[in-house]
C-alpha cells in the first residue's frame, strides 16, 4: 500500500465551476476526490464514524482536489528531504516535546515564535482547506523521515474530526523519495487517461471542456510536480534566527550530547 493513496471521482459527477450559465471545468477541478495517507496501523485523512454521523454523511476520507493534497505534500517533503542542523534536528527527535512546543506557540505571534519553528511550517503539508485540518509534518531524523501527526484538538462541536490522533511513522530517505514520485506518477497518469477518455467520448462532463487547455494545464502541473520531487530545496529559514529563538523559547536548548532519554 503507498503512503499517499487517492480516489478521483468519476467525470460525470465532476461539479462544474463558474457563473450559472457559464460552467467551466478545469485541470484542477477535475482532481476532485478523496485522499489518505496508510501510516502502520493508522490512517491519517480518515474522518471519524462519529462526525460522519454529526454531518449526516458517509465520508470515509477527506474529501477535496487531490491536486491541492499533491502539491501540498510534495512540497512540504521537498522541505523534508534537506537534513537538519544537528542541534535543531535533536529537537525534532523528541517529537513529544517538539509537538508540545509546536501548540503552545500556535496561537503566539511573536516574533521568536515565527523564527523558532518556521523550519517545521516547511515540512508540514498546509490543508486549512479542510475542515479542522490536521496537525501532520515531514521530518528528517538521520536517514529517515519521518511522519508525525497530532489531531487531538481537531474536533467540531466536541466530536473528534479524525481517527489518528497522535501518532509517528518513519521509513528511510529513499523509500520517502519514491513513494513522492509514486504519488506523482499515478496522479498525473490517471490525469492524461482521463483527458484521453474526455477527448474520445468515454466520459461526459457537466461542462463543455477545451482538451487542448487541459493538455497545457497538465503540462504545467506535471513541471510544478517533477519541481517538488526532482528539484532542489531553497529553504526559506536563517538556521541561526531559528537556534537564537529557540534558545530564548526553551532555557535548556543549547548544544550538548543527548542523554537518551530524549532530552535536549
Amino acid at each position: 500500500m503507498a503512503l499517499f493513496e487517492f480516489e478521483l471521482v468519476p467525470v460525470e459527477k465532476v461539479a462544474p465551476w463558474g457563473e450559472p450559465g457559464n460552467p467551466t471545468l478545469s485541470w484542477f477541478a477535475l482532481t476532485d476526490g478523496a485522499f489518505w495517507m496508510p501510516v502502520g496501523r493508522d490512517t491519517l485523512f480518515r474522518y471519524t464514524p462519529e462526525i460522519n454521523a454529526h454531518w449526516g454523511v458517509q465520508s470515509s476520507f477527506a474529501d477535496y482536489n487531490v491536486a491541492a493534497f499533491a502539491r501540498d505534500m510534495l512540497s512540504a517533503a521537498r522541505a523534508a528531504l534537506e537534513p537538519l542542523p544537528a542541534l535543531v534536528e535533536r529537537l525534532a527527535a523528541d517529537w513529544e516535546s517538539l509537538a508540545a512546543l509546536d501548540r503552545s506557540l500556535s496561537d503566539d505571534h511573536h516574533a521568536e515564535s515565527y523564527e523558532a519553528l518556521r523550519w517545521l511550517g516547511e515540512r508540514s503539508p498546509w490543508t486549512s482547506y479542510l475542515v479542522a485540518s490536521p496537525r501532520i509534518s515531514f521530518v528528517r531524523i538521520g536517514d529517515q523521515i519521518r511522519v508525525h501527526w497530532d489531531t487531538e484538538d481537531r474536533q467540531i462541536d466536541g466530536i473528534p474530526v479524525w481517527t489518528a490522533t497522535r501518532g509517528t511513522f518513519a521509513l528511510s530517505v529513499e523509500a520517502f523519495v519514491d513513494e513522492c514520485r509514486s504519488f506523482r506518477d499515478r496522479l498525473l497518469h490517471r490525469m492524461a487517461a482521463r483527458i484521453d477518455e474526455v477527448e474520445a467520448g468515454r466520459a461526459k462532463p457537466q461542462a463543455d471542456i477545451d482538451v487542448a487547455s487541459l493538455r497545457q494545464q497538465h503540462a504545467t502541473w506535471e513541471r510544478e510536480f517533477s519541481d517538488y520531487t526532482d528539484g532542489t530545496h531553497h529553504p526559506d529559514v536563517a538556521w541561526e534566527e531559528a537556534e537564537s529563538a529557540l534558545r530564548k523559547l526553551i532555557p535548556n536548548f543549547a548544544p550538548r550530547a543527548p542523554t537518551g532519554d530524549g532530552a535536549w
